[in-house]
C-alpha cells in the first residue's frame, strides 16, 4: 500500500473537508493535518489498483507527494 500527503490548500476552506472525506471514504486510512484550526493537508494510505493521483477521488490541482510503498 502506497501513502500520500495531499496538500489541500489551494482549495477553498469549505472545500477542504469535503475532499478529505471523499479520500476517506475510499481508501484504506485517511489522516487529517490541521493547522490552526484549518484542514490543510491529508495524508492517505492507498490500497487500490487503480492509480491515486488519476482516481476520481484524488481532488483535481492538489499537490500530491507519495511518502512510501
Amino acid at each position: 500500500m502506497a501513502t500520500f500527503l495531499v496538500d489541500l490548500t489551494s482549495l477553498d476552506e469549505n472545500k477542504r473537508d469535503e475532499a478529505f472525506q471523499l479520500m476517506n471514504d475510499y481508501s484504506e486510512m485517511a489522516f487529517r493535518v490541521i493547522n490552526k484550526g484549518k484542514t490543510e493537508a491529508a495524508q492517505i494510505v492507498w490500497d487500490s489498483p487503480e492509480d491515486f493521483e488519476s482516481s476520481p477521488v484524488f481532488p483535481k490541482g492538489c499537490q500530491c507527494t507519495r511518502i512510501s510503498d
